[in-house]
């Protein structure tokens, strides 16, 4: 009788050692069994089916859960994919210089386009490998198209062959598209309405270096309050290009000190043009 009771224990501890192992396997644990330990009793099946249930309604929990994560975690790289499927068909729709300017044309984001005979986009090569910026087309010629003024026109020209580039091998935009009326300098809202025309610009010419001419022009490019003189021979960046400060070809004339500044700026934007 003692011997059957040893019996019946020794099938009791190995039935409880079983199940502990199905139940720590069916939560992903590893085991392992120490012979010297003494292992706790099952008073009865029923307690071991009902565990046994708790424990897969566990594992059932545990998987729902881990689908549901996977359903957030696939609507929302879904929504990512159709965000940026939005904005490549966004940029496609102005994928040249062309419609761009079209676009331009058309604009009525600011007051500027109530006085305006013909919005002034920009003019060069569409290879350029330098993007040239000043603050507003040229209001002090007939011509609606021109950017600058013979004078101011020429001028560039000296500067560029400096550093060995033609006029017509550089790209030269503003930052707002319109002339502002009475030879004033363009407000910051008439500039800001014209930003994503020239974000534009740059990202379809892709130039090595951005110049930009003049103190306002390089203020309000620059985001920046800091002087001319503060903002020269430093590299800023804009949409990932870099920038250089310098003055406005209108600055140079009877200046020897200012041309020798621009010398400065344009042996410092060569040195990054590949």
């Amino acid at each position: 009788m003692h011997e059957n009771n040893l019996t019946n224990k020794g099938k009791k501890n190995s039935l409880s050692e079983n199940l502990r192992c199905q139940y720590l396997q069916a939560m992903g644990i590893q085991t392992w069994f120490d012979e010297t330990l003494e292992l706790p009793k099952v008073e009865n099946e029923s307690a071991i089916e009902n565990t046994l249930s708790a424990v897969s309604e566990v594992k059932e929990s545990v998987k729902q859960n881990s689908d549901l994560k996977n359903n957030e975690n696939n609507q929302s790289a879904y929504n990512e994919e159709k965000s940026e499927q939005k904005k490549s068909e966004q940029n496609n729709s102005i994928n040249n210089i062309t419609l761009l300017n079209e676009k331009i044309e058309q604009c009525e984001l600011c007051e500027l386009h109530t006085m305006r005979k013909q919005a002034t986009s920009g003019e060069g090569s569409e290879t350029a490998k330098l993007f040239v910026i000043i603050d507003s087309p040229v209001n002090d010629t007939a011509d609606e198209h021109a950017l600058l003024n013979v004078n101011d026109k020429k001028m560039l020209a000296t500067m560029l062959q400096t550093i060995g580039f033609e006029l017509s091998s550089v790209y030269i935009s503003s930052l707002v598209k319109c002339r502002p009326a009475e030879k004033r300098a363009p407000h910051t809202s008439e500039i800001i309405c014209c930003d994503d025309y020239l974000a534009a610009q740059v990202k379809l010419i892709q130039p090595d270096v951005i110049m930009i001419l003049g103190e306002y022009a390089s203020q309000q490019l620059l985001v920046s309050q800091k002087s001319l003189t503060d903002l020269r021979l430093r590299r800023h960046q804009y949409l990932g290009v870099p920038v250089f400060a310098s003055h406005h070809p209108r600055e140079l004339s009877g200046s020897l000190q200012t041309k020798r500044k621009v010398w400065a700026d344009l042996l410092q934007i060569s040195k990054h043009i590949n």
